[in-house]
């Protein structure tokens, strides 16, 4: 009974001492989110993702190259075709070699060849001798026969004349009644002028035919002149076939290709539809070029960089640009101008001799497209004229890479490419830091005047407060990137 009323102060004694640490707990709560909430007010939470990025402004010089590929080619080609047929005998040259003008390239069997100029001559003396016996008969028809026909008109004329003379007599008598003649006298004379008069029609006749006879006669004897022609230039074919059997070199060069073998029988070039076997490829190397496509947007940069003989019309064509008033230059700030690009060399690089440069001029733009795939290329014709150009000769058809000097300036601003970005009324500029009235960054939009650009750096010409070592923006900060701005 008593130990009840004891432990009764002890109790409660713990229920406020766990009373008052719940309260002191709340209370540094309490105080903590106080303080922390003040401390919040004045800071600002930092996160990387949303923060923008800056690039700083430099000086230097930028070019934008003119670039394609070509194919190195020398001046001239020729495949050699033969005229004669035959066996390939001899080839005294192999690829590659260098050869003189009318050099010996390949030799066939004459055989064949030489049986044809012996059918020709057979020909030709057969034609000849048509030819003088037409020309005989002719001369028999003109000196013999006409002749012969002329006389007996002539004695037939001078019968007829004299029996006119008796019939006139005969008549005459008869009219007056003297009885000089007899009755069949007369009828005798009468049919005596007749026959004549008849048989001088006949002789007349007879010099129409002979006269058509002559004329077919200097017909087959023009005939017989074509036949010896026709023979003659056979046989100067034949002859010529013969000789091209000894296949020769058509110019000083190199042989890039022999397609045949010994033992192999070709086709000359008279005797097939395809015009004959290709036997050599001989190549003039006296110079060389590659041969570029340049894309339809960089033609006119690259017609600008040529000189006037080389463009599409020659130098009349440029003249009546120049009057125009024209200019193809593109206006920049740089230091592009005609005196310093016209005649500017091309630099030529190719896989085969990659410690080389080569350099060269523009000699020919092919007016003309090539269109694949609705990609438009231009032919531009490089004439290599650097001095280790003969390395060049050793690679032909080999794919070169070509670099014409286009736009280039020096020590300029650059700004990089991705700063560029679109104003609010949609002008181009950069936008770079700036401090507002309570001291905080956010970004300015500056207008700004470019040139050229190479897609990694552009040329600032005109930017009002930007100098080298400027700071621009590349990435806005996410809360001042509108999505509807177009980067450059």
């Amino acid at each position: 009974m008593d130990a009840a009323p004891r432990m009764a102060p002890a109790g409660r004694a713990n229920n406020e001492l766990t009373i008052m640490k719940k309260a002191i707990i709340a209370v540094v709560l309490i105080a903590l989110i106080i303080f922390g909430w003040s401390r919040l007010r004045n800071t600002r939470i930092s996160l990387g993702f949303l923060e923008g990025k800056t690039a700083i402004v430099g000086r230097g010089d930028l070019t934008i190259p003119i670039s394609g590929t070509g194919e190195i080619q020398p001046k001239s080609r020729s495949e050699i075709k033969p005229e004669a047929s035959g066996e390939v005998v001899n080839i005294p040259v192999e690829a590659g070699a260098i050869v003189e003008s009318d050099a010996l390239l390949i030799r066939l069997d004459p055989e064949d060849e030489e049986r044809s100029v012996q059918r020709s001559r057979n020909e030709l003396e057969r034609a000849t001798a048509a030819l003088e016996q037409s020309q005989l008969k002719l001369q028999e028809r003109q000196t013999t026969a006409l002749k012969q026909i002329d006389a007996r008109i002539d004695g037939v004329k001078a019968q007829l004349e004299e029996a006119k003379f008796r019939l006139d007599k005969v008549k005459e008598q008869e009219r007056l009644k003297t009885g000089a003649y007899e009755p069949d006298e007369v009828v005798q004379v009468q049919a005596r002028y007749d026959q004549l008069v008849a048989q001088l029609e006949g002789l007349n006749a007879d010099r129409g035919q002979a006269e058509l006879a002559v004329e077919l006669a200097k017909r087959d004897v023009t005939l017989a002149q074509k036949a010896v022609e026709t023979a003659e230039t056979n046989l100067g074919d034949a002859e010529k076939r013969l000789r091209e059997t000894e296949i020769r070199s058509p110019c000083e060069g190199m042989v890039t290709n022999i397609r045949v073998e010994v033992g192999e029988v070709v086709q000359g070039g008279r005797t097939t539809i395809t015009g004959g076997t290709v036997l050599a490829v001989v190549a003039d190397i006296s110079d060389v070029y590659v041969r570029t496509e340049v894309s339809d947007a960089d033609i006119g940069a690259v017609m600008w960089l040529a000189p006037a003989q080389a463009r599409p019309g020659g130098q009349e064509l440029a003249d009546r640009i120049k009057r125009a008033g024209v200019d193809m230059l593109i206006d920049t700030s740089g230091v592009l101008t005609r005196e310093n690009t016209y005649g500017t060399p091309v630099k030529i690089k190719v896989d085969a001799f990659p410690d080389q440069d080569f350099a060269g001029f523009i000699e020919r733009i092919y007016p003309e497209p090539k269109k694949l795939q609705n990609i438009v290329t231009y032919l531009v014709d490089i004439l290599v004229t650097s001095e280790n150009s003969d390395l060049l000769k050793l690679t032909m058809g080999m794919q070169a890479d070509v670099e014409f000097t286009a736009q280039s300036v020096e020590d300029v601003l650059l700004v990089p490419h991705d700063a560029i970005r679109r104003g609010p009324n949609g002008e181009l500029g950069v936008f770079v830091p700036d401090k507002n009235a309570e001291g905080e960054l956010q970004p300015k939009f500056i207008t700004c005047r470019f040139g050229l650009d190479n897609g990694l750096y552009a040329e600032l010409v005109q930017g009002e407060g930007i100098e080298q070592g400027s700071e621009v923006y590349t990435k806005l900060p996410t809360r001042f990137d509108r999505g509807d701005e177009d980067e450059d």
